[in-house]
């Protein structure tokens, strides 16, 4: 297993069962890149006999969202696409996924780890979100119209080719605007779901802002 040391959550619970499995683990919290730009990123990618897979992973039941999500960083990655869940939360998950070619690993309800590494873990992670969180939400009155509109796609696209499709860019030109925002602080560095949540939460600030009163000065 790759020698970073990560919380004893979801993607250590996939990783330990994949190595039951035969599988190696090449890495975790793998950066996708386009265009020299980071837009997204892998939970695990692990191999078995000479077949590399970009895998993401569900702490609950896979839906349709985390297929394409694996769909697409597989893709940019050149790695066969898997998502490992409890479950399926649809019964046509099976279906979407032959059909996309996404390997579908469910795993036991034997496969538990501890409470206190659950809690620790669950605290642990709310605590860093909450605190990226406000730090972003104070500079919300920042934002400036064109970056509005681009935190408005993103914030309802469920991944990067369908918000560049509606920007009417190439992916690699909106990865451009997305390492923008960043060097803006309006955006975090990580996986495609963390943008849209930023950017969801960004657009809503905006907007209770204008609603409030005048829009402020820049």
């Amino acid at each position: 297993m790759d020698a970073r040391r990560f919380w004893k959550s979801s993607e250590a619970i996939a990783s330990s069962y994949l190595e039951s499995m035969g599988y190696r683990i090449v890495d975790v919290h793998r950066k996708v890149v386009v265009s020299g730009v980071e837009v997204s990123d892998v939970d695990i990618v692990a191999e078995r006999g000479g077949t590399f897979y970009a895998i993401e992973v569900k702490s609950g039941a896979i839906d349709f969202d985390s297929l394409r999500q694996a769909y697409v960083n597989a893709r940019l990655l050149g790695m066969k696409p898997m998502v490992i869940g409890r479950g399926l939360a649809d019964s046509r998950i099976d279906v979407v996924a032959r059909e996309l070619g996404v390997e579908v690993l469910v795993l036991p309800d034997l496969v538990v780890t501890s409470l206190n590494e659950i809690r620790e873990a669950v605290y642990e992670a709310v605590y860093s979100a909450l605190n990226e969180l406000l730090a972003t939400i104070s500079l919300c009155s920042k934002i400036e119209e064109d970056d509005l509109r681009v935190l408005e796609v993103l914030a309802d696209s469920e991944v990067l080719m369908d918000a560049a499709t509606r920007l009417g860019l190439s992916e690699g030109e909106l990865a451009s605007k997305i390492a923008f925002l960043r060097e803006k602080y309006l955006l975090p560095r990580g996986r495609y779901q963390s943008l849209v949540l930023v950017a969801r939460v960004l657009v809503l600030c905006r907007r209770m802002l204008e609603a409030s009163g005048p829009a402020p000065r820049r």
